[in-house]
């Protein structure tokens, strides 16, 4: 009965180390970013992250901000909205309660509306 109890915790705070959503998705999600303007120049949430073409590894916890600019032209912003994934809570119900411990401070379990991004056409001065 002794060794019942003592494992008891442990095994509990083993089960709680371990969740699903942030071993098969982590905490960043790789989004690629597209414009069809040749010389335009790609920020994330304020910071530039390429030109025409960028690929970058997006915190999933959080929404983003995607503006595009060209000297002479408008520019294009394009909201990346985080969307939650229930199936990782239906799964915590049933099989790792403990699982919310990791999971929701991560940000695992949230997905992006879309993992390719294409910037419309910039409106450009001619």
């Amino acid at each position: 009965m002794k060794k019942v109890i003592t494992i008891l915790p442990i095994m509990a705070m083993l089960m709680s180390l371990s969740s699903c959503a942030i071993m098969f998705n982590g905490s960043k999600k790789k989004v690629n970013i597209i414009t069809q303007n040749p010389g335009s120049e790609i920020f994330v949430d304020g910071q530039r992250v390429g030109t025409e073409t960028a690929s970058v590894k997006l915190q999933r916890k959080r929404d983003h901000l995607i503006v595009v600019k060209k000297d002479g032209c408008k520019s294009a912003t394009v909201p990346l909205d985080r969307e939650f994934q229930m199936g990782w809570v239906f799964l915590y119900l049933f099989v790792n309660p403990f699982a919310v411990i990791t999971d929701a401070p991560s940000g695992a379990w949230y997905g992006f509306d879309q993992n390719q991004v294409l910037v419309p056409e910039l409106s450009c001065e001619k």
